[in-house]
Order: structure tokens, then sequence, then C-alpha cells
């Protein structure tokens, strides 16, 4: 069950005008959300992450990580059709992330004892941001289409 907080943040998250990426940007927070309880949980308990711990989040880095390049993948693919204006832009933007996702998604198959509650502070921005945001400019633009 989803907590009040990530659903007042769910809620804030703005509808991009497609369905399809809509349905992608749930799924990404839903992840998102499974990792921030691991890492809540460790922070709640002033505590390092413990093996089950590590197990678990490096999953739902692996499942983040490739659902993540497949959906800007489609999403890209999207916008080229569309022949949305800034699509160099957005594809940045895509990278970006990705390269944080990928450092992220490195640090916890180390084990590196990362700054917790920073981490879990970016989870939950990056994809907030990009949505409200990067992706919310196309819907703008597709909707004067």
């Amino acid at each position: 069950m989803i907590s009040q907080f990530h659903a007042k943040l769910f809620d804030s998250m703005k509808d991009v005008g497609e369905p399809r990426f809509n349905l992608a940007h749930e799924r990404l927070f839903n992840m998102i959300v499974d990792a921030d309880e691991i890492l809540g949980r460790a922070v709640t308990a002033e505590r390092t992450l413990v093996q089950e711990d590590w197990e678990a989040l490096s999953g739902v880095c692996d499942a983040l990580a490739m659902y993540s390049k497949q959906h800007f993948a489609e999403e890209e693919e999207f916008l080229f059709k569309q022949g949305y204006p800034d699509l160099d832009r957005h594809r940045v933007a895509h990278h970006s992330l990705i390269e944080e996702l990928n450092s992220f998604q490195k640090k916890v198959i180390q084990r590196d004892e990362m700054d917790l509650k920073e981490l879990r502070r970016w989870m939950l921005e990056w994809l907030l941001h990009h949505v409200n945001h990067e992706d919310y400019a196309y819907a703008v633009y597709l909707f004067k289409k």
C-alpha cells in the first residue's frame, strides 16, 4: 500500500497528454517508491543497509534502469514522429538521467554506503521534475498542435 506521502507526490505528477506515457510514468514512480521504502526503513532505524536491503535495492535499480531506457526510447521515437522541436534537448535530459541512474546503480552493486537521505531525495525528485517540466513541455506542444 502506498503511503500518504507517496500518494501526494504521485498526485502532483502532471498528465502529459499521452496515456501510454502516463502509465509508464506511474510504473517508474512505483519502482522509485519501492526503492524509497527500502531506503526509508534504514533511515528511520538510523542504520546502514543490510544484505537483504542491498539485494532488494539492486533488483529495483536494475528494473528502474532497464525500464527507464525503454520508456525514454519510446518517448523519443514518438516525439520525433510528432516533429517535437525540442527533441534534442529532451534527449539530453534523458541521457543525463540515465547517467545519474547508472552511477547510483554502480554504488548499489558495490554496496557503497552513500548518503541515504540524499539518495531518497534524488530518486523522488528526478522523476517528478522530469515529468512536470521536461515532459509537460511536449504535452503543451502536442496540445497546441
